[in-house]
């Protein structure tokens, strides 16, 4: 038994769990000692916040995992990515030029109907972000091209490329925006509203359905009453998504 135990903490999953555990461990240190550094007093108050706000009601949590879906997803490809022998740090440019699809989609398509637009939606998303991941691929089998070095233009390329496409194609200068996608383009709620709500206060803005595939939710669950939003100012272009709750 004793031996079994010793070669468990020897494996590289053990490993593996025991950095990210460690890390997460500093992170708070380091949260604490900040907030201490800064305002001593409500430093306890602040850190009890920090590690209790996304649990302490049904709305925070539905809160936390509507904002988490999508980060968590587009860390799972790159993870996946390494399975195959991989190094995907594309996965940002491919994101934003998924989300870009899902949002043009959403805005410009308003002849399609009922579901059929939100699923469209969704494919021009996964579709958009493949032909994205499919360039550095190329480059490395035709020209033999660093895929890390690739992969890392790309998203500074995708970055500037999707800011000046929401400039010209579905742009709000009034909000300093892009638009709100149509009703038809966001996912049903599928009774989360219901469930990740308060009971005193009105249902939190979830989405999505445990029967959509999650590589697919992932991008429009970011782009589901979200906008796609960038900065007018020319010293601040990063195309980024932006939370506006309907």
């Amino acid at each position: 038994m004793k031996k079994s135990s010793v070669n468990l903490l020897r494996t590289e999953g053990f490993a593996s769990f025991s950095a990210s555990l460690s890390a997460i461990l500093v992170g708070l240190l380091i949260g604490f000692l900040v907030l201490l550094a800064s305002n001593s007093t409500q430093a306890a108050g602040g850190f009890s916040a920090i590690l209790t706000g996304g649990i302490s009601s049904r709305k925070n949590m539905g809160q936390v995992l509507y904002f988490a879906t999508p980060l968590i997803m587009t860390g799972l490809s790159v993870g996946f990515a390494n399975k195959t022998g991989l190094f995907n740090i594309g996965a940002s440019g491919q994101f934003i030029a998924g989300a870009f699809a899902a949002v043009y989609v959403g805005v410009r398509w308003t002849f399609l109907p009922g579901a059929l637009h939100w699923m469209t939606a969704l494919l021009a998303a996964m579709l958009m972000g493949a032909l994205w991941g499919i360039i550095p691929g190329l480059l490395k089998v035709a020209c033999n091209v660093n895929v890390v070095i690739s992969c890392i233009m790309m998203n500074y390329i995708g970055m500037h490329t999707v800011n000046n496409l929401v400039t010209n194609t579905v742009f709000d200068s009034l909000n300093n925006q892009s638009q709100k996608v149509a009703a038809s383009a966001v996912l049903p709620k599928m009774g989360l509203d219901l469930v990740f709500r308060d009971n005193t206060r009105a249902p939190a803005p979830m989405s999505g359905s445990s029967s959509l595939s999650w590589p697919a939710y992932s991008f429009m669950s970011s782009c589901k009453r979200q906008n796609l939003a960038m900065s007018s100012r020319p010293a601040v272009t990063t195309a980024t998504l932006a939370a506006m709750p309907v």
